[in-house]
This record gives structure tokens, C-alpha cells and sequence, in this order.
């Protein structure tokens, strides 16, 4: 198990938020800042609404052809090239087919042999029991939610948070910072 990493996905290894803003003006929806995390707040609309959207969205064929996060698939590459394998905790949808269509845009983008399982949990869902299963592991953990990362260190994992505005609050000093997958290659391969 020294030869794997426990990852996010979204904002993390790829870039659901640019293809949900673009869902979402296809939709005949406008953003008022983009730049905002919640997106209820981005688009002014209830919570409730929002989750639902989200949720639609991440169960639609959409989700097959996210493009990777900044330089998530060079980043990646260079720790496969070390033996490094990766297991997805996504919070998604518990849709069977929606997993799949993860599954199959996770290959697309880094190749059959970097992914070696995607947990999904239910939309916006807190990813405690998932990394319950690793207590204690030692193993790396990306995330780019604050509370994720401070939940893994505080159950034994060697958390890295990859850099967003959403995030700059981060003071945990248990909690690596990364503005992207090279310098979390460098933090891995020392």
C-alpha cells in the first residue's frame, strides 16, 4: 500500500468547475463570480437548487470528457513513472453509471495504469468513513477542500492541499500546500 495515493478528483486531478460553468450557461444560467466555490453564491440561486443542478450535471455524459486540472496529467505521470498508483474518493453522485463515466474520463486522461480505484460518495458528500478505511496508513491524500485535507491528517494521512482562493484560510502546518502537481511530485519523490 506504500505505492499509493488517495486523491480528490474534482479541482484536483481535473476541471469540473470550467465544464459546469459552461453546463450551466448552456442552461441559460449566468454566473455573477465565478471565482466563488459555493455555487449557489456564484450564481444566486438556493442551495437546494444548486446541489440539484450539481448533482444533474454530475451524473451527465458531460462528465466523460473533463480535461485534467493544471498540470494534473504530467504531475500524475512523473509519480505512475515511480510506481505510484492513485485511488479516487469522489464526492459525485452513487449512481452506478455516473462512476463509470468517471472511471472512463479518468483513463482517458491518465492512462490505464495511474488510477488503481474510484471511491464515489453522494453529491457534496464529507469524505470521513471513505478515509476511515486508511487511518493511520501514512499514505498522501490531495485534496482541495480545507476541511478534506485537515480531516485527513487528523486520521494519519500526509495531507496535500492543491492551491485555490477557496483555500487561502489553510493554516493546519499538518497540511502541505502545493500551487500545483509538479511541486506535489516534488513533495512525494523528495
Amino acid at each position: 500500500m506504500s505505492k499509493i495515493i488517495l486523491t480528490d478528483c474534482d479541482g484536483v486531478l481535473l476541471d469540473w468547475e470550467t465544464a459546469f460553468h459552461k453546463w450551466m450557461e448552456d442552461k441559460g444560467y449566468t454566473a455573477e463570480d465565478k471565482s466563488l466555490y459555493k455555487m449557489h453564491e456564484a450564481y444566486e440561486i438556493e442551495k437546494a437548487e444548486s446541489k440539484r443542478l450539481i448533482r444533474e450535471f454530475n451524473e451527465s455524459v458531460r462528465m466523460l470528457d473533463l480535461p485534467a486540472f493544471r498540470d494534473a496529467r504530467s504531475g500524475v505521470a512523473r509519480l505512475v513513472e515511480a510506481g505510484y498508483q492513485f485511488v479516487v474518493i469522489t464526492s459525485m453522485s452513487l449512481d452506478p453509471m455516473a462512476k463509470k463515466a468517471r472511471e472512463i474520463n479518468l483513463e482517458a486522461v491518465f492512462g490505464e495504469n495511474a488510477i488503481y480505484g474510484v471511491k464515489t460518495l453522494d453529491t457534496g458528500a464529507d469524505k470521513d468513513e471513505a478515509l476511515e478505511f486508511f487511518r493511520d496508513s501514512d499514505l498522501y491524500w490531495i485534496e482541495d477542500k480545507t476541511e478534506n485535507a485537515v480531516v485527513g491528517a487528523d486520521m494519519g494521512l500526509r495531507s496535500i492541499l492543491i492551491e485555490h482562493g477557496h483555500n487561502a484560510e489553510c493554516d493546519d502546518a499538518r497540511v502541505a500546500r502545493a500551487k500545483n502537481w509538479a511541486e506535489i511530485a516534488d513533495l512525494i519523490l523528495g
